[in-house]
């Protein structure tokens, strides 16, 4: 069997966001109608950074114009990393 190496997330404000993204932290994108997954075969949690220089809200009305619609939500979810789990033939570990 495959392992599965899964994430847990947390959802945060968008003010906690810009703080945490602001020093350097991991932040991941949903629209507002999906949950962060890694196990959904179609969309996933979408990564940003502060390593280019971009600004918060330049990243997150791009990523608005691009990936919300009607059926997937018309607004952002966001979400850090909490601890990563493995699943070993459908036992957690």
């Amino acid at each position: 069997m495959r392992n599965l190496d899964t994430r847990k997330y947390t959802r945060i404000r968008k003010n906690v966001a810009r703080k945490l993204f602001n020093e350097g932290r991991l932040i991941y994108l949903t629209p507002s109608n999906i949950v962060a997954s890694d196990s959904g075969p179609w969309i996933k949690p979408y990564p940003i950074n502060n390593r280019a220089g971009q600004d918060f809200d330049d990243i997150v009305n791009r990523y608005e114009y691009y990936n919300c619609n009607y059926e997937l939500g018309y607004y952002t979810n966001f979400w850090i990393n909490e601890e990563r789990q493995t699943i070993k033939g459908g036992v957690s570990e």
